[in-house]
Parts: C-alpha cells; sequence; structure tokens
C-alpha cells in the first residue's frame, strides 16, 4: 500500500518547501556533487539540490509522491526504496540530505547507518528534524496519545529514536563523523488552527490514517477539537512559527 501517497501530501510539503533551503544551503555545494536525497517526497529538497548544480538522487517509499518528484525535477533521478534499506553501494554519494523523511524510517538506528553508508568519507549529511516543543509538536503529541489508547503498544516494542533530541542525534551519528546543530525557525503563513487541521485531516496521509482508525473508536472528534485548541494556545494565525534542528555530519 503506498501509505504516503494517500490524500495530498504536496500541501504539507509546499509549508515544509523553505526548510530545503536550509539545507542545501548549509552544504555549501560548489555544483556537480553527488547528491541522495533521503524520503524525497514530492522532491523539495532535490529540486533545489539540482539548481545549485548537483547530480541528484531520489529515494523514496511513495510511487505517487516520486511521480510529482519526477515531474518537478525532470533531470533527477528517482527510485523507489526503502531509507532503513538503501540500494546504493558504499560511499556513493557526496553528500545526502533527508528533510523531515528519515525521522518516519524504523528501525531508526538502521537508517541513520544507511545514510551515513553511502556518503564517501569527507563527504555530508544534512537533516531536519523536531525538537519537543512548538504548536505542531504540541498537536502531534496530542494524536499519539489519541493513537496509543485506541491501540496500545505491544509489550515488547521498543520506545522510539526521538530525533528531535540533541543526543539521540549525536548518538545516532558521532561514531561516523564530526556532528554540528543549528536551530531554525518554519513559520506558518496565511493560517488558522481550525483551517490547518482541516487541511491535515483532509491530506495528510498521517492524520487520514490516523482519522480511520480514531472514528471507530469514537476518538476523532474529541482529538480535532483538542489539537485546534493547542494550535491556538502555541498561536497559530498569530504569528507563531515552529522550531526545527538542521544536524550536519561531516563523514570520516
Amino acid at each position: 500500500m503506498d501509505t504516503w501517497g494517500v490524500g495530498c501530501y504536496e500541501d504539507t510539503a509546499s509549508e515544509l518547501a523553505p526548510a530545503s533551503d536550509v539545507v542545501i544551503a548549509a552544504l555549501g555545494m560548489a555544483g556537480g556533487e553527488r547528491l541522495l536525497d533521503v524520503a524525497c517526497g514530492t522532491g523539495n529538497a532535490a529540486l533545489v539540490a539540482a539548481s545549485a548544480g548537483a547530480a541528484v538522487t531520489g529515494i523514496d517509499s511513495s510511487p505517487r509522491l516520486l511521480d510529482v518528484a519526477r515531474e518537478r525535477v525532470p533531470g533527477a533521478e528517482f527510485v523507489l526504496g526503502d531509507a532503513a534499506k538503501l540500494p546504493f553501494e558504499d560511499g556513493r554519494f557526496d553528500a545526502a540530505v533527508s528533510v523531515f523523511g528519515v525521522i518516519f524510517a524504523r528501525p531508526a538506528e538502521q537508517a541513520a547507518a544507511e545514510i551515513a553508508r553511502v556518503v564517501a568519507p569527507g563527504g555530508c549529511v544534512a537533516i531536519t528534524t523536531w525538537p519537543p516543543r512548538g504548536p505542531v509538536f504540541d498537536a502531534v503529541s496530542l494524536l499519539r496519545g489519541a493513537m496509543s489508547r485506541s491501540r496500545p503498544p505491544e509489550d515488547d516494542a521498543r520506545p522510539p529514536v526521538d530525533w528531535g533530541d540533541p543526543s539521540a542525534l549525536h548518538a545516532l551519528f558521532d561514531p561516523v563523523g564530526d556532528v554540528e546543530m543549528s536551530e531554525h525557525e518554519l513559520a506558518h503563513e496565511h493560517t488558522s488552527p481550525e483551517d490547518l487541521m482541516d487541511r491535515w485531516e483532509r491530506l495528510h496521509p498521517v492524520w487520514i490514517g490516523a482519522r480511520e482508525q480514531l472514528e471507530a473508536a469514537d476518538a476523532w472528534e474529541p482529538l480535532r477539537e483538542a489539537v485546534i485548541a493547542a494550535l491556538r494556545d502555541g498561536g497559530i494565525g498569530a504569528g507563531a512559527t515552529s522550531p526545527y534542528l538542521l544536524t550536519v555530519l561531516q563523514r570520516r
């Protein structure tokens, strides 16, 4: 099943697009680099990298989103695949990026090892992740809580890696290179709490899947109201921004 092809992830991708400019700028590319965009989605980072002169390859698990990316970046190569099992040889690329993408790969440790493996020594990896604060984080936390109550995790399930925790990022990447982190802000323009929630539940693959599950348990409407309240309290519609972390790994 094309899980991330459900709905219209393009809506969210357009809001995340400014982060791709920050990520590619952090690489300081001169042109001609071989760059991999992991969990590339609609091709935001691939588009910016190609415009900067890179030879771009993108990989994603969604056939539909790959079709969108191919239309947007016709000069790039796009491959269907798993971020935790990259189908490339060691050191194939000069750089790799993942803009809010590899954070969904499981297991996280394997995905981090894979993205580092395919970058040659001396190359760079740049990823963006969400720290545990801000209005969107609060909304997603409410969603996770509702999902856990609806379908409790298995007793032997390991807690997921927190990609927003700097110590977790250091644990993933320190063994293979030098890590630098910086914090940036993503603006939420021309939206209100109600509008944002409406778009999520109609268009975002994660929220669409959650709605199907939670409506069956009569838990969707309470969650919807709580999320709108959290977004309003967090300043959505009043100039609020969401923080994100940029982690840059220099491969040894």
